[in-house]
């Protein structure tokens, strides 16, 4: 993402902090363009690799998957996708404990090196027609360690610009940081594109798609000096100050899981929906629609770009809205709009008339929207300030594990089996049913300072 996308933005809401009736500590607007860019851009790698990997899944598969069946080639590379979420629940375990034991910074600046690492080793991996089999492996040990890296990253970014907001506008800073994520996707699918159409589709397979890799792990080399010069978050800084409550004894995993069972299972729940929607509505539609509806490559992917940049224009808007409105009604209402529009959208889309096509996906992106901007609020404040590092990590990587990053590959093995092309349909309303049983008894704290 382009700096000078966000900059002006971040000095705006800046400003708009400023203009708050409410006094806020001048820590807290200090820096905080600064703060909000420097995190947003490290996670963006995230997203820009999630987003190449995605435009490029056929290419992809036939560089380190060459099969006679289609299905079979999208399977295997969709599997080495899913293989990046398998691991992340260790991240989780691992990072969590280190952002609330040694800082959210520390943890921050680790999981951006390996992240950045990984990203440029797949860059250099040989083709299968090179190495054979190795050169899925490496792929597949590659995606791993992305994906342990992962399981620090989103948590420890929503929290350290959660923990430098003020409490009025948490949900509006926090939106930012999907704002980043839809950047980086946006931007790592007209890399792909612009790359793909400049060096032709045979160069694309030999070499061109290592362009898009190298170039999302200087994006993170960068996010890491940045990262690197921004402050500790406010309230570690307090419990730091307050060494009785920093060097409490250690809990162990399974005395943290019976004290924060219910805010474990409530946020589990939201992050499954909120991913579900996510992956299946940005990540499998355009390779949906190319693969099983026929439609070409260049619509699927101009679809995807205009969804895209309506997301990037509104999310920071929904912020606002979570803040007066209120997170939790904002949640319910977008579960609903799922579960009430999953199956009429997709029987659009299968319709082949671009206006349904259109409409339908608007839709979708109207759902996705009540979540992207005020998911990373309301999961940061729904746990305290000495295990809220850990419980967030370890809620939100088993949830997207099991149901977010595997999406496209079930989804996909389930079409093949079935023939029913409506199981995203399925797959989304399922996801927002789990989303409105997290909500019920949640405890709404828009506007209130996270638990201590």
């Amino acid at each position: 993402m382009k700096q000078t996308t966000i900059n002006p933005a971040m000095n705006g809401a800046v400003n708009y902090v400023k203009e708050n009736t409410r006094p806020v500590p001048e820590e807290k607007n200090s820096g905080l363009s600064k703060i909000v860019t420097g995190v947003t851009l490290g996670n963006m790698v995230e997203w820009f690799d999630f987003a190449i990997y995605s435009s490029m899944s056929l290419i992809m598969a036939k560089v380190f998957f060459p099969e006679a069946n289609r299905y079979n080639e999208l399977i295997a590379v969709y599997a080495a996708f899913a293989a990046g979420f398998v691991i992340r629940p260790l991240g989780g375990f691992l990072f969590g404990p280190l952002g609330d034991k040694y800082g959210r910074r520390t943890a921050l600046v680790t999981s951006i090196s390996l992240m950045s690492l990984a990203t440029l080793a797949i860059a250099c991996i040989p083709a299968y027609h090179s190495i054979g089999i190795a050169a899925p492996i490496l792929l597949v040990v590659m995606r791993m360690l992305q994906g342990l890296s992962t399981g620090g990253e989103y948590g420890g970014s929503c929290i350290f610009i959660a923990e430098h907001s003020p409490d009025k506008k948490r949900t509006f800073f926090t939106s930012w940081l999907e704002f980043g994520n839809i950047a980086g996707f946006l931007v790592g699918g007209v890399i792909v594109n612009v790359i793909e159409r400049y060096v032709g589709q045979d160069a694309m397979v030999a070499w061109g798609w290592r362009i898009p890799f190298l170039i999302a792990g200087l994006m993170g080399i960068i996010a890491l000096f940045i990262r690197l010069k921004v402050d500790e978050t406010p309230v570690f800084r307090e419990m730091q100050a307050n060494k009785s409550r920093l060097n409490q004894p250690s809990r162990s995993l399974w005395s943290l899981i019976l004290r924060e069972w219910p805010q474990l299972l409530r946020s589990a729940g939201l992050v499954a929906t909120f991913n579900i929607n996510y992956y299946i509505v940005l990540g499998y539609i355009p390779g949906y629609l190319v693969t099983f509806l026929g439609r070409s490559q260049t619509f699927s992917a101009n679809l995807s770009l205009i969804a895209t940049l309506l997301l990037l224009v509104f999310i920071p808007i929904f912020g606002m809205m979570g803040d007066r409105i209120g997170r939790k009604r904002m949640l319910l209402v977008g579960c609903v709009l799922m579960v009430l529009c999953a199956v009429p959208v997709f029987w659009a889309l299968q319709t082949h008339g671009l206006p349904a096509i259109i409409i339908g996906m608007g839709v979708l992106i109207l759902a996705m929207l009540f979540f992207e901007g005020t998911v990373p609020a309301t999961l940061t404040s729904m746990f305290g300030t000495t295990v809220r590092y850990s419980c967030f990590a370890i809620s939100y990587n088993l949830s997207v594990s099991l149901l977010g990053g595997t999406a496209p590959l079930i989804n996909t093995w389930l079409i093949e089996k079935t023939g029913m092309t409506l199981i995203p349909a399925f797959y989304l309303m399922s996801g927002a049913i789990l989303g409105m049983a997290a909500l019920w008894r949640l405890q709404d704290r828009t506007g209130q300072p996270m638990p201590s």
